[in-house]
């Protein structure tokens, strides 16, 4: 068995806290997969075979409309998980989940997963613990949606982003962040021709990069947040 699945298993969020029979059980059942730079790994309406962790590299979570136009709801990096809401209820995938460089991942077959629930139904209280912080997290989003301008908002992401970028060098695009935030490209751009002038962060093909982070953080806190 691969110490990266084990480690995968007892280090992240959604099995961190299982007893760990429970999580040498799921690593016999679970495989490592690759992916390349932009390959698809599931796509909205996907009928759900698993749970997916990142080991290396990382992922985009999005959704379109029929129009073309996406949200972007994160990039999960190494350590997090993704897809176990319908690896739980067995329903069509929602968003589609597309590999950000060189990417490997930690598969968790659904049937293995449910088999061990219901066999050991106490351990559901564990996807509650989970299920509540992504609650919480999308509920401190959609706040930012209701109350903030969109220079804040954008200030804020690329905070997080830049974290993500420190460890994982998960590249944000122009029109990512744009999409992640719900607003236009045309939104983000004047607000980012400011700061690029300031030297605050610098633009390039496929990348927005915060060169300085103090900049950002005065500018929050200086606008009361």
């Amino acid at each position: 068995m691969p110490s990266s699945i084990l480690n995968q298993l007892i280090e992240s969020g959604v099995f961190r806290d299982f007893p760990q029979d429970a999580k040498e059980k799921l690593a016999k059942i679970s495989i490592t997969k690759t992916c390349s730079d932009g390959q698809v790994i599931y796509q909205n309406g996907d009928a759900s075979d698993a749970l997916y962790g990142v080991l290396t590299g990382g992922v985009k979570i999005s959704a379109e409309d029929a129009n073309g136009k996406y949200y972007l709801y994160g990039v999960s990096q190494p350590g997090l998980w993704f897809g176990e809401i319908s690896a739980l209820d067995g329903q069509p995938r929602a968003q589609t989940a597309i590999a950000s460089g060189q990417t490997s991942l930690l598969k968790v077959p659904r049937n293995g997963l449910l088999e061990l629930l219901d066999n050991e139904p106490i351990l559901y209280k564990y996807f509650m613990k989970v299920f509540c912080r992504r609650l919480r997290h999308a509920g401190q989003i959609l706040e930012e949606s209701a109350f903030l301008p969109v220079s804040k908002r954008i200030a804020k992401q690329l905070l997080r982003q830049h974290k993500i970028t420190q460890r994982h060098n998960v590249k944000l695009n122009q029109e990512e962040l744009a999409a992640s935030l719900g607003v236009t490209r045309q939104s983000v751009h004047r607000v980012l021709k400011d700061w690029q002038l300031n030297q605050w962060i610098s633009v390039s093909y496929g990348n927005v990069e915060v060169l300085k982070v103090d900049a950002l953080e005065t500018f929050l806190d200086l606008s009361g947040e």
